[in-house]
């Protein structure tokens, strides 16, 4: 076919010389591993039969699934944190998965400040009596101990599970990811439920402006994903 003069290069050649100037690496593939490995594992195990009957017994309304228990339990696990943070414990669901997490993961001196807002609840009343020592639970609104400086300054892991509300999830994950120490980990339950998650990841972001893609430099997480309802990022402390 004759070549004409002055049109530009088809677009699929420009797309694949511009990809060969940055290659395409995932630094933070592990972290599938060993999620995958701690979930199936936890899924199986007779922790997970014993948080199941409770929670039927105790009504499942409002409470995380399965699924997301054990990926919440294996994020947990993966980050090994020292401080964590959740909103919306309500009646311990997660926060025992968390706090199993702890026990499997060896860490004694490991803390989960577990905030939930509503007086009517009993808070924490799924948790096994054996790993309430690292559990400290604070009633009131996230805004009154946010403001009122009730929570540690830097935080390893985030989760929040509060009120869904497009804006307050927003506020949420700015509030939180400020605290969150390098390579800290922001989570997220039911982040199907509006755009707030894909939206706050996407800010996350920065391009190079000749390829279009990823600028490991100025981007401030290391990986993010989703799995079942449960949303993660992995933060990156920006370079001075």
């Amino acid at each position: 076919m004759k070549k004409i003069r002055g049109l530009p290069r088809p677009w699929w050649r420009r797309a694949k010389e511009a990809n060969q100037h940055e290659p395409f690496s995932m630094p933070f593939y592990g972290v599938w591993e060993a999620v995958a490995r701690f979930a199936a594992e936890i899924r199986v195990s007779d922790f997970m039969a014993e948080m199941t009957r409770r929670c039927r017994a105790y009504g499942s309304q409002g409470m995380m699934g399965t699924l997301d228990c054990a990926t919440l339990y294996a994020l947990t696990r993966w980050q090994r944190p020292a401080v964590v943070v959740e909103s919306g414990g309500f009646v311990g669901m997660s926060s025992a998965f968390i706090l199993k997490a702890f026990v499997d993961e060896g860490l004694t001196t490991a803390k989960l400040y577990s905030i939930e807002w509503s007086a009517d609840c009993e808070q924490g009343a799924l948790i096994p009596n054996d790993l309430r020592l690292q559990f400290v639970p604070l009633r009131g609104k996230i805004e009154d101990f946010v403001q009122g400086d009730r929570l540690p300054a830097s935080i390893d892991m985030f989760l929040h599970d509060s009120s869904h509300r497009h804006r307050h999830m927003l506020w949420e994950f700015r509030e939180f990811w400020a605290r969150l120490r390098d390579r800290g980990l922001l989570v997220s339950h039911d982040v199907h439920l509006n755009a707030a998650f894909p939206e706050f990841v996407a800010k996350t972001y920065a391009h190079d402006k000749k390829t279009g893609r990823l600028d490991a430099e100025r981007t401030s997480h290391y990986e993010w994903g989703r799995w079942g309802y449960i949303g993660f990022v992995i933060k990156k402390e920006k370079a001075d």
